[in-house]
């Protein structure tokens, strides 16, 4: 047996510690290189988000039939775009789940949404997750009330431990919600579920410490969270089915906590809709998401506790490479013809 020293990479995952920080930087950067080059869109440029918020996807025509080469390109390209998302991730989890419903029929409309997932990672292959930046750990739960075009709502959370995202979902709704209520206690039943599995992994490990944290789930729809706390039935919530009435039992037993989060500091809006740039880097950043180039500035300047690198990213480097993070310098854009 041979002591290979500390581990920096694990089935395409690169693992790097800061150990004057305490800090872990998670990253995927030598497997998105290789399937960009393997979709021939290791040249382009880059847009700012992986999903156009103007743009509503939508099913082919009925007249419409892909042809089966067509068919197997994309599915190859959801496919390794899957693997990243269920990687390190999170920012591409929605544009990933929205392109994946078409795999069995895509057009030329679901081509060019596949193509930009692609072209955004171009522009950020070093961006992972940092955990140690501050120690703080919560849940994030939220649901976009009948966007899809079946009138089905996109419901997503994630979970944050010492700053950074452990774990993360963007999944269509099963049923149809019939309000907004209903949709995001829907979605809450899920991040319960979520969050009491990831109390009894964090007790068999021994870290007990962590579990209060791991308890606050965060929501921002105001009748979801009287619905949760208060035990009064009320006559417009019977369409609910019985397993989301859960969340009441295990709010009443604090098994979790649930506290109120403003729309905009909603960092699981992320998994729920596509969106404008602000607020897509704003929950990049919520996320624990930053570029590597961030990661090991962290050694030549010194942060407040809870402070983030990210915010000093964009005035501290004097040089950065050809499509890198938000910071694209790349060439003008070429047509790959693989996904086409």
């Amino acid at each position: 047996m041979t002591d290979l020293g500390p581990l920096t990479s694990f089935l395409g995952l690169e693992i790097e510690r800061n150990y004057n920080q305490r800090t872990l930087h998670l990253s995927q950067k030598i497997y998105l290189e290789k399937i960009l080059l393997q979709h021939r869109l290791e040249c382009c440029n880059p847009p700012l988000t992986p999903a156009d918020p103007d743009v509503c996807l939508e099913k082919s025509e009925p007249e419409f039939e892909a042809i089966p080469e067509n068919k197997r390109k994309y599915q190859s390209a959801v496919g390794s775009l899957m693997y990243a998302m269920l990687g390190y991730r999170p920012d591409i989890s929605y544009a990933v789940a929205k392109v994946s419903q078409y795999s069995t029929n895509p057009d030329i409309t679901h081509f060019t949404a596949g193509k930009r997932i692609f072209r955004y990672l171009a522009g950020s292959p070093n961006r992972g997750l940092c955990y140690g930046i501050h120690r703080l750990g919560y849940g994030f739960t939220d649901a976009d009330w009948g966007s899809s075009e079946d009138r089905r709502s996109i419901g997503g959370y994630t979970f944050l431990l010492n700053g950074a995202a452990i774990c993360w979902n963007s999944k269509k709704q099963t049923t149809v919600a019939l309000s907004s209520t209903e949709a995001e206690y829907m979605a809450l039943t899920q991040a319960v579920k979520e969050s009491l599995w990831l109390q009894a992994i964090l007790q068999d490990l021994g870290a007990r410490k962590d579990m209060e944290e791991i308890r606050n789930i965060n929501i921002d729809n105001q009748g979801a969270l009287a619905l949760a706390r208060n035990p009064q039935f009320h006559a417009h919530t019977k369409p609910i089915d019985i397993q989301y009435h859960f969340v009441r039992e295990h709010v009443e037993n604090k098994s979790i906590a649930l506290i109120y989060c403003p729309t905009g500091e909603m960092t699981a809006d992320i998994f729920t809709k596509a969106l404008p740039q602000p607020a897509f880097v704003k929950h990049n950043i919520g996320l624990g998401l930053i570029n590597h180039s961030a990661f090991v500035l962290q050694d030549t300047m010194s942060l407040t506790p809870g402070e983030h690198p990210e915010s000093h990213h964009s005035h501290i480097i004097p040089k950065r490479s050809p499509g890198e993070g938000w910071y694209c310098e790349s060439p003008e854009p070429t047509f790959p013809r693989s996904l086409e």
